[in-house]
């Protein structure tokens, strides 16, 4: 093999490898294989920072968490065979005057969804086993929102800055 051939394959060997690492471009993040658009991501962040003043690049930090921790405890439900019930869901965001503004929302709808599924499941199974099953689901962010820690279930820090991590 030539110099050239030899550089190209070690390239394209090394784009193979590196896209398993990371998110695509286009998602905040993947879980288990599910990809969560960036897109949404950025949509919910307006929300929240429209109703809640919230610094841009706060908001649009936690919308990824928070939309990510609901695709990882919907794929955990699946996994355990559990149903999550819909009051179970909207007593989270019932309890909070501001989550309940930006659940009324168009674009905060999805992460309505996302926090009453996480704490919905982790009402269900308890502290322990949630941060067990959720170490277990592959979770990769998009390197702009930091990348995610199995052993302390938060991001690192990445171009958004600071660190988030569950509260269970």
């Amino acid at each position: 093999m030539n110099k050239p051939a030899r550089f190209v394959a070690a390239a394209a060997a090394a784009a193979i490898l590196l896209t398993g690492c990371s998110a695509p471009p286009n998602a905040a993040a993947v879980v288990g294989g599910q990809r969560v658009p960036d897109s949404e991501a950025q949509a919910v962040a307006g929300a929240i920072t429209a109703v809640t003043g919230a610094e841009a690049s706060a908001s649009l930090r936690q919308a990824a968490y928070d939309l990510t921790l609901g695709e990882a405890s919907r794929q955990i439900a699946d996994r355990l065979g559990l149903t999550l019930s819909e009051a179970g869901k909207k007593a989270v965001i019932e309890g909070n005057q501001a989550a309940q503004m930006v659940a009324g929302t168009p674009e905060g709808a999805p992460w309505a969804d996302a926090v009453g599924t996480t704490y919905a499941l982790l009402q269900e199974v308890g502290s322990d086993q949630f941060r067990e099953e959720l170490a277990k689901t592959p979770i990769t962010f998009n390197p702009r929102y930091g990348n995610w820690d199995p052993v302390e279930l938060g991001l690192t820090s990445g171009a958004l800055s600071q660190p988030t991590q569950i509260q269970a």
